[in-house]
């Protein structure tokens, strides 16, 4: 029980960086695309990519209470790229395949991403 618990509290943490971060993502993809008139492909993966190094940052100390190390940094950085690669797809199917407005692509991915990003850095990143 105590684990679950603090398994919750681990995932409420994780969310509210998951919040900051998406924030950040938001914007950056509306500056990128609205204001500088960038595709939105280049705009979502030039976000995700700030949005990683911000999550990194906040997740090894606020979350998970982690020293750096290159490992976990490489880790890391595998698990944002799975991340980034669904990103992609996703945004790819829903703005080039399907012709849908962007900001769906971007729902859809705040809802897959955050869980998978989750899973496998709390078992995998910073164990």
């Amino acid at each position: 029980m105590l684990e679950s618990k603090e398994l919750f509290h681990k995932f409420m943490k994780y969310s509210a960086v998951g919040c900051i971060s998406t924030l950040i993502y938001f914007l950056s993809v509306f500056i990128f695309v609205e204001a500088l008139n960038q595709d939105p492909l280049i705009g979502s993966s030039v976000s995700f990519g700030i949005m990683t190094y911000i999550s990194f940052i906040l997740n090894k100390k606020f979350t998970f209470g982690s020293d750096f190390s290159y490992n976990k940094l490489l880790r890391f950085l595998a698990v944002s790229s799975i991340g980034f690669t669904l990103n992609f797809s996703i945004m790819y199917l829903i703005v080039n395949v399907l012709s849908l407005h962007y900001s769906i692509g971007e729902l859809v991915t705040i809802i897959v991403i955050p869980i998978i990003n989750f899973i496998l850095n709390n078992y995998w990143t910073f164990k």
